[in-house]
């Protein structure tokens, strides 16, 4: 049986496609059916229905068609748009988690991406194109919410040619929202199906509304069936109406906001169970028309916004006028608009369906599953790393700098006594008599007293207050969220059993604290002389007062090989459990070096990464950067030029000084040359030439040339 589905790429698209390609045909309907006593005009279309449904029953399966909500996106894209879900599946060797995390990465709906159990995608650009396919099937999905003219275009031009349908007969769901009831007055008693035809949209979605009236009127026909499906807030490890909660929750927020009063009671359903529905109203079409999908419970938006609060963060939630909701950029007016629907309703039709609800107690009573799902689907697992080493290795520069890289929580045992020194010591200061909070004031005050006593007696603070410290801080809501790197495990293997020790009294066969218990351990390797060396290098005022000091650190170091040899070591009492310490040599390693080791062993980051905003903020650096450069770069250039172009000026100018002395220095040597010529011409030439020269003026002969070549012959002064 051939079946289309919109916008598989959608939650709801994706998993409705998912569940009816898994459902046998006719496995959900009701096996007393044929029991019915029907008149004979009845007896002869059910005849042909059974026909049909047998012919059917031989392909057992449904085969899914389907559009999509968006083109394809490329690797790149979805980087830039922060789109890195789901995440990846990484087994953890439990097998009932490792079910559970697939299931989630399963589920989850990527925008742009065909599931594998689809057969087809077809396009939607050209309506009539479409219809002809969709023609082809025996039942045709839509969620009118994301694609209401499609699917209204597509509905009448069923209605319009029903007829050909007649041995064929085809089903349209027509999948809405709890909001065309929104503004439905309740009387005494829930809403029910039944009262359909008096709901009363909010002014928002009144154009749903009205195309939930028209495809009701097209599935009049016996050929052409149509049903409109109503489900409640839909909630998912997704992009869920409630994922800002979640999202604001997991990141730590002090508290959630709540609108109001809160006491506003939502209708909701979960993802699949709204998809089991569907699949139900397919596989078996019911006579209603109009089916509320609902689950039993009756929160309240307080109870909801609370219980997401406990779960994920401090617990505390803050009330805020409904004026400042759209202070949060995330919050659309449609969201603003569901979370304060106030609406009790009791679906009847899907109490008779046979499917298994997964949450139908509601989203407060399964929130910690909820919670794991959504998790798991986006690879939200805290990262628990510990690192391990002697000292002065450089355990808490690497534990900052892993730290920093995954975002996760650093864990100092020091930061934390004194940390937990000052929280108790705030309590017992600010407490008044008669006040609430006596019980806290008073264990406060005797563990404080209990700390000061060890440490006046013993000169430190004790092991078990250090221990009790760290072990509350590792199971801070922060740290069971993004995780922690322990800046350095206790020395002894008693000690660490003290501190990762099952808190789980039911539990007598878990023998350390799961929520806790490192993932990651990084043994440093170091020899002493390349310790000490650096010690040594240590300026004076660094050392004086710490444990730095040439007889401390000497003591410490001792200690740590005590408690660290071969046979006896902590790291045995991870080994039992399958944690196996990671060895980094850090004698001469830098930094960047240790970091490609540590991310090479865990991985990517486990958290939400980049936001598109940041991403586009870090990509507006990089550019302004990548200006810069240039700019530097045009400037450098520019200046090479000129200096190049002084340069050359300067050597031409030198250049041309060293042709004139050249010149003048020539000068001066023919001229020094030519003295001897000189004063033979005055002696013996000039003379004569100046003799003849007078008597051409007087003479004025015809040939002047010719006569003073006559005349230089004759008296020339060498003939004498």
């Amino acid at each position: 049986m051939r079946v289309f589905v919109s916008n598989v790429d959608t939650p709801i698209g994706h998993n409705v496609s998912r569940i009816i390609t898994r459902t046998v045909v006719g496995s959900r309907r009701d096996s007393n059916e044929d029991e019915e006593e029907e008149s004979v005009e009845e007896e002869e279309e059910e005849e042909e229905k059974v026909k049909v449904e047998e012919d059917d029953d031989k392909k057992g399966i449904y085969e899914v068609i389907g559009t999509l909500s968006h083109p394809p996106i490329s690797q790149e894209e979805k980087e830039v748009k922060g789109m890195i879900f789901p995440a990846p599946m990484v087994e953890c060797g439990d097998k009932n988690k490792d079910k559970q995390r697939r299931e989630a990465i399963e589920n989850y709906a990527v925008t742009g991406e065909k599931p594998q159990w689809v057969t087809e995608i077809v396009d939607n650009s050209d309506l009539d194109e479409l219809y002809k396919v969709l023609a082809t099937c025996d039942i045709i999905i839509y969620d009118i919410t994301t694609c209401m003219e499609e699917a209204l275009y597509i509905a009448e031009k069923f209605n319009k040619d029903a007829e050909s349908f007649y041995e064929h007969p085809k089903t349209f769901i027509a999948v809405s929202s709890i909001m065309t009831w929104a503004r439905t007055k309740v009387e005494d008693e829930n809403l029910t199906e039944d009262e359909y035809r008096r709901r009363r949209a909010h002014p928002n979605f009144r154009d749903l509304l009205a195309a939930e009236k028209n495809i009701v009127k097209f599935g009049k026909k016996s050929s052409f069936k149509t049903y409109i499906i109503v489900p409640g807030l839909i909630y998912h490890s997704g992009d869920s109406i409630f994922h800002y909660l979640f999202k604001q929750a997991w990141h730590n927020a002090k508290s959630l906001k709540c609108f109001e009063d809160g006491n506003n009671v939502i209708p909701t359903i979960y993802l699949n169970d709204l998809c089991n529905i569907i699949v139900d109203v397919a596989d078996n079409p019911p006579d209603t028309k109009v089916i509320l999908a609902v689950d039993d419970s009756k929160n309240t938006l307080i109870e909801i916004v609370k219980a997401i609060s406990e779960s994920l963060t401090t617990g505390e939630v803050e009330m805020i006028p409904k004026e400042n909701a759209f202070l949060d950029a995330n919050m659309s007016q449609d969201d603003f608009n569901m979370l304060q629907l106030n609406l009790r309703v009791d679906p009847e039709k899907v109490k008779e369906m046979t499917f298994e609800w997964k949450y139908e107690s509601g989203l407060v009573e399964n929130m910690q599953s909820v919670i794991n799902e959504y998790k798991n689907a986006r690879g939200l697992q805290p990262l628990k790393i510990a690192i391990h080493g002697p000292p002065y290795s450089g355990k808490t520069t690497l534990a900052k700098k892993i730290a920093e890289h995954y975002q996760i929580h650093y864990v100092n045992a020091n930061d934390e006594l004194k940390g937990g020194i000052e929280k108790l010591e705030t309590i017992v200061n600010e407490y008044t008599e008669g006040s609430d909070g006596m019980e806290e004031y008073e264990n406060a005050k005797d563990t404080l007293d209990e700390i000061q006593e060890y440490f006046k007696a013993n000169g430190k603070y004790s092991e078990k207050h250090i221990i009790n410290f760290v072990r509350d801080k590792l199971m801070s809501m922060p740290c069971r969220n993004q995780g922690y790197v322990l800046d350095e495990l206790p020395n002894t293997t008693s000690l660490s059993q003290e501190l990762f020790k099952s808190l789980n009294d039911d539990e007598e066969n878990e023998q350390y604290n799961t929520l806790i218990f490192p993932s990651f351990i990084f043994s440093l390797n170091a020899s002493d002389n390349y310790i000490k060396d650096k010690v040594m290098l240590l300026p004076e005022q660094q050392v004086i007062g710490t444990s730095n000091t040439e007889e401390e650190f000497t003591k410490r170091l001792e200690d740590f090989k005590t408690n660290n040899t071969e046979e006896n070591t902590v790291l045995n009492y991870f080994d039992e459990f399958e944690i196996h310490s990671i060895t980094l040599d850090v004698e001469n390693k830098s930094i960047q070096y240790l970091m490609e080791k540590v991310i090479n062993e865990v991985g990517k980051p486990h958290n939400y990464g980049p936001t598109p905003e940041e991403i586009a903020e870090k990509r507006r650096i990089e550019e302004e950067e990548k200006k810069k450069e240039e700019e530097l770069a045009l400037q450098e250039k520019m200046k090479n030029e000129k200096e190049e172009e002084i340069r050359l000026l300067r050597e031409r100018a030198e250049w041309q000084l060293k042709l004139e002395e050249v010149r003048k220095q020539e000068q001066e040597v023919l001229e020094v040359q030519s003295i001897p010529l000189r004063n033979y011409l005055m002696k013996y030439v000039m003379p004569t030439l100046t003799s003849a020269l007078i008597d051409i003026c007087k003479i004025r002969p015809e040939d002047p040339i010719d006569y003073l070549a006559e005349y230089l012959f004759k008296n020339n002064p060498t003939n004498n």
